[in-house]
């Protein structure tokens, strides 16, 4: 295993990047019961700083509650935890917080429910893509496929709001599938094909200038979706949460996606159609600009999103 040089909070204490791990048939690992976040660390004049940290923290103590993890921290103590993780990891840029079940069982419903939080402040590049010899995709501006076969996450089966690691593997499974095809990701329609989300991130559309989003109860509730719901109306772009049709998505003018590790993230082409000329879009460009200074620390009327780590 790579040397990494970084220290993971583990139940109150830090230990080794090496020594935070589990046993294979840990229940988390074997059921796919484990609830995570992930936040950004970003580089301010003030020091490190992670946007809207409590909003995070926030919806993981959601994802717990929705699906029955009885996680025994405070919510207050585990902002301090993640404070101390960032201020113990140096040049961090990513804040990922997991609770888990770490005993070995038998049963579906584990026997010993108690629950382990790993918090991990690192680097993406330098502590894991580096150490891969496998080329790292990501692009820029982004080309999306819509995925007819596979559905969104069904509030009747795990809603989509519960960040838990079993409600990702379809969308996994078919990402790959549309790699492979030459797309940089899918869009997910929901269960009466309105427009859902993307794998991971939102989903937000320019038609006929309003700016639109599908309704929250059809989706994530994205940290960076609900910034985009408020830094528009601060812009003078007209917001809405609605349904979206297919045929309405491929007529519009923008489109992007909202994500906590890329902020406003721009779509040029969905399927065989191309959007601003493979250009980023006025709107997009705008609210990614803003929402970028926010993130530098430079924008004092939301200047509250951030949360400095400093020791």
């Amino acid at each position: 295993m790579p040397k990494v040089d970084r220290q993971i909070w583990r139940d109150g204490e830090f230990v080794d990047w090496a020594d935070a791990t589990v046993h294979v048939l840990a229940q988390s690992l074997q059921r796919g019961s484990l609830a995570f976040d992930y936040m950004s660390v970003h580089d301010t004049a003030k020091g490190p700083a992670v946007m809207k940290l409590t909003e995070h923290i926030a919806r993981l103590f959601t994802t717990c509650r929705l699906i029955g993890i009885p996680i025994r921290y405070a919510e207050e103590d585990l902002v301090e935890a993640c404070i101390a993780t960032v201020v113990q990891n140096p040049g961090a840029h990513s804040l990922k917080i997991s609770a888990l079940i770490p005993s070995i069982e038998v049963e579906l419903v584990p026997q010993d429910p108690t629950v382990s939080v790993f918090i991990a402040a690192y680097d993406s590049t330098t502590d894991i893509i580096d150490h891969h010899a496998g080329e790292y995709h990501f692009a820029r501006r982004l080309s999306l496929k819509i995925e007819h076969t596979i559905s969104n996450r069904r509030v009747d089966i795990i809603p989509p709001q519960v960040k838990v690691a079993a409600n990702y593997t379809s969308g996994m499974f078919a990402k790959w599938r549309a790699r492979r095809e030459g797309f940089d990701d899918i869009l997910l329609l929901d269960d009466q094909n309105f427009v859902a989300e993307s794998t991971t991130s939102n989903i937000f559309a320019l038609i006929d200038g309003v700016l639109v989003t599908p309704p929250e109860s059809r989706v994530l509730h994205g940290v960076t979706r609900a910034s985009v719901l408020e830094l528009a109306p601060a812009l003078d772009i007209p917001v809405e949460e609605r349904d979206i049709t297919v045929k309405e998505l491929l007529r519009a003018d923008e489109i992007f996606l909202t994500a906590t590790s890329v902020g406003v993230w721009p779509v040029v082409k969905i399927d065989d159609q191309e959007f601003c000329g493979g250009e980023v879009g006025p709107v997009t460009q705008r609210l990614r600009k803003k929402h970028q200074r926010i993130a530098r620390g430079e924008d004092p009327e939301f200047d509250h999103w951030l949360t400095y780590c400093t020791s």
